[in-house]
């Protein structure tokens, strides 16, 4: 009984090395999640804007 938990316990350990051998290249990720920074920052200033209009709006409603 020792020795198949002894086998499988190296096997085990052998698989674990063998997957954090390879480094994982995310550089196309990165370069993806910062193509999006511009779109992303458009669409957030837009409802801002939008946000300050309706603010702005209701504002001077209520003045007159």
């Amino acid at each position: 009984m020792r020795k198949s938990n002894a086998l499988v316990a190296l096997t085990l350990l052998g698989a674990s090395a063998a997957s954090h051998a390879a480094a994982i290249d995310v550089a196309a990720v990165v370069t993806d999640i910062a193509a999006q920074a511009v779109p992303v920052g458009l669409i957030g200033s837009a409802v801002l804007l939008l946000v300050v209009g309706i603010m702005a709006f209701k504002w001077v409603r209520r003045a007159l």
